[in-house]
């Protein structure tokens, strides 16, 4: 159920606002900021909410040796791509320091993407091979859009993240049909 309250809580985020990316112009992106912020710092806070839903659908899977790694791994990234935001916000008044922070928000994105990838290969370890071939998928785009991104290449930019959202869904579902039986 946590991975449908975090599908829900994502969506809800992400049609708010698309904050600007380091490829635009300092002076764009301080603009932006000034324009949307309180839009932003709602973004934050409900994108924030979703992360602990997040947190719990994650501790609900079966456990095993990696998972809690690369989940807290993915909490710590999705958290900097949380604040930096609000950072911007906050202390980022001129376009040189905006597009800074913007710079330091677009690393961590593309470092968060390799950990969707690294959680996903941990989340599907005890699934039946169909969810572990779709996980598999899930993290290879997820990789190449975290090492290609900063090279330019930004085609997987919306296909990585609506495909790690749609592995959730799926996986959310799978374990409300099947629920997981631990040991007592």
């Amino acid at each position: 159920m946590w991975g449908i309250v975090f599908v829900v809580l994502l969506v809800a985020s992400a049609a708010m606002v698309s904050v600007p990316t380091a490829a635009d112009s300092g002076d764009r992106i301080a603009a932006f900021y000034s324009d949307h912020g309180s839009v932003i710092a709602i973004q934050q806070l409900v994108a924030i909410l979703a992360l602990g839903a997040f947190i719990l659908f994650a501790l609900s899977l079966p456990p095993n040796r990696w998972l809690r790694r690369t989940l807290w791994v993915l909490v710590a990234l999705e958290l900097v791509t949380n604040i930096v935001p609000l950072l911007i916000l906050i202390a980022a008044r001129s376009p040189d320091a905006a597009h800074t922070w913007t710079s330091v928000e677009d690393i961590a994105d593309d470092l968060f993407s390799i950990a969707i990838a690294l959680f996903v290969a941990a989340a599907t370890i005890s699934q039946p091979l169909w969810m572990r071939i779709v996980g598999y998928a899930v993290a290879a785009v997820n990789v190449l859009r975290g090492v290609g991104d900063p090279l330019g290449y930004t085609a997987l930019d919306a296909i990585a993240p609506l495909a790690f959202v749609a592995f959730v869904l799926v996986l959310s579902v799978k374990l409300l049909v099947q629920p997981v039986s631990r040991p007592t």
